[in-house]
């Protein structure tokens, strides 16, 4: 399972490895969308608010744990907000899961931010980078009591999944 902030490569990285692997891959943050029936996470954070989008994150992790030897990226919130760490810590501490914390600098979050802000909603509605990076910050303490290891995630996608690969096996 992949955790970490926005822009830290969680889809990406997660999808290089799962086909690396030759395993099944679930991006938690379109497995939450497809149960809000909504067609954003902005709208779900707009209509029904963030309560409701971690609600899905929860359900959809609890559904996804379900699938044998699946690599998940998971939303940047869920090692921090429960019900999703609890859910994430139990599958931990029970052996059904493996949590990498794809690490990296404010900078390089910033930058690839700036390149694709894409569906991400703002938390607090000011700068969505600068939000981004100041939440990573702030969540990095969460990020490192629920992982098992730490990667760099700061490298190419092909690299970060090779290195995750060397520290899962």
């Amino acid at each position: 399972m992949l955790t970490g902030a926005r822009g830290s490569g969680k889809s990406c990285v997660g999808a290089a490895l799962a086909a690396q692997q030759d395993r099944p891959f679930v991006d938690l943050d379109a497995a939450a969308l497809a149960l809000t029936g909504l067609d954003s996470v902005a709208e779900v954070f707009e209509q029904a608010g963030e309560h409701a989008w971690r609600q899905a994150e929860a359900a959809a992790l609890k559904e996804s744990l379900r699938i044998p030897e699946v690599i998940i990226a998971t939303g940047g919130g869920v090692p921090c907000i429960d019900p999703g760490r609890s859910q994430l810590l139990r599958a931990r501490s029970e052996g059904t899961a493996i949590v990498v914390w794809l690490r990296c600098s404010p900078e390089v979050l910033a930058a690839r931010l700036e390149k694709d802000l894409g569906d991400r909603p703002s938390l607090t509605g000011g700068d969505p980078i600068k939000e981004s990076v100041q939440v990573a910050s702030g969540r990095e303490a969460m990020y490192a009591s629920t992982a098992d290891h730490v990667v760099d995630a700061s490298g190419p996608v092909a690299d970060v999944a090779q290195a995750i690969a060397d520290v899962i096996s």
